[in-house]
């Protein structure tokens, strides 16, 4: 029996037993008995008691992350205490006491990944990946915290955390042209290619797909309808390629919502700009 078969189980004795409240009867005490033999079922059941996920939950990064972000319980399961981090000169190690102090992995609505190669996204599929970086990039304060996941004995686990200035990443160059583009609207008419070219993807497989080439205002209007990525990105390293300084993609990819939009940018002489949209 599952356990909302179960709640519907005690639900039904207890009206039961309200009906029959005006006396004590052979059928209240096997009312009685029926709720009391429920609510020792539901205490065997230990209802609020966290159930690990199955272990097919390690086969793919995603899975398993989704539910480390999600279950604090999980999360002191899968952290490899005490936890080193770097940050930039200095070193700490961090106890499961103070673990809420820097946890940044709360329920997320929605991840990024900034890749450059459409086949990079096949990453997402790999099972066998034994490394993968989670960073937590702050475009405000201009700063990367890398949660490095290592699969140990078939098991992912946070291994570690590297703190460090966002220019010193690979992609420090275009982190910090978007950092201004989310943030200052002037700017950002400024670096969008017009007609900006706008795709929608069809959910059968098999109709066209949509193509349309908005002006600048009409993006401006649209995108107020959409979630634009704005202080702070979630995004999950694989290993794709970071070579490219010209040619930059972010995959926003929802939790359990269906979202998923690809902005993509490219870089013309000096400036960096948004030249398509696929959603």
């Amino acid at each position: 029996m599952n356990i909302t078969s179960t709640k519907v189980l005690v639900l039904a004795c207890i009206v039961m037993c309200a009906c029959n409240n005006g006396g004590q009867s052979s059928s209240d005490e096997t009312t009685n008995d029926s709720i009391n033999s429920a609510d020792e079922k539901l205490d065997t059941l230990n209802l609020f008691d966290e159930v690990e996920p199955p272990v097919s939950a390690d086969e793919l990064f995603v899975d398993f992350f989704f539910n480390f972000a999600a279950d604090p319980k999980y999360q002191s399961q899968r952290i490899k205490f005490p936890l080193p981090m770097k940050d930039n000169d200095a070193r700490l190690d961090i106890t499961p006491d103070d673990w809420h102090q820097f946890n940044r992995f709360k329920a997320q609505e929605f991840y990024s990944v900034i890749y450059e190669r459409e086949n990079d996204l096949e990453l997402q599929k790999d099972t066998s990946l034994s490394h993968v970086c989670v960073q937590w990039i702050d475009l405000k304060d201009e700063y990367i915290e890398e949660f490095n996941f290592r699969r140990i004995n078939g098991k992912w686990m946070l291994t570690d955390i590297v703190k460090e200035d966002m220019k010193n990443s690979p992609n420090g160059s275009f982190l910090k042209f978007y950092a201004q583009f989310v943030s200052d609207s002037v700017y950002q008419r400024e670096a969008i290619v017009s007609p900006l070219k706008f795709i929608t993807l069809q959910e059968d497989p098999d109709e066209p797909t949509l193509t349309e080439e908005l002006s600048v205002d009409e993006w401006f209007s649209m995108q107020s309808d959409m979630p634009v990525i704005t202080d702070v990105i979630a995004n999950i390293d694989f290993g794709q390629t970071c070579i490219s300084q010209n040619r930059k993609k972010i995959l926003m990819e929802g939790v359990s919502n269906g979202l998923c939009i690809k902005f993509k940018f490219d870089k013309v002489g000096n400036q960096w700009r948004l030249f398509e949209v696929e959603n």
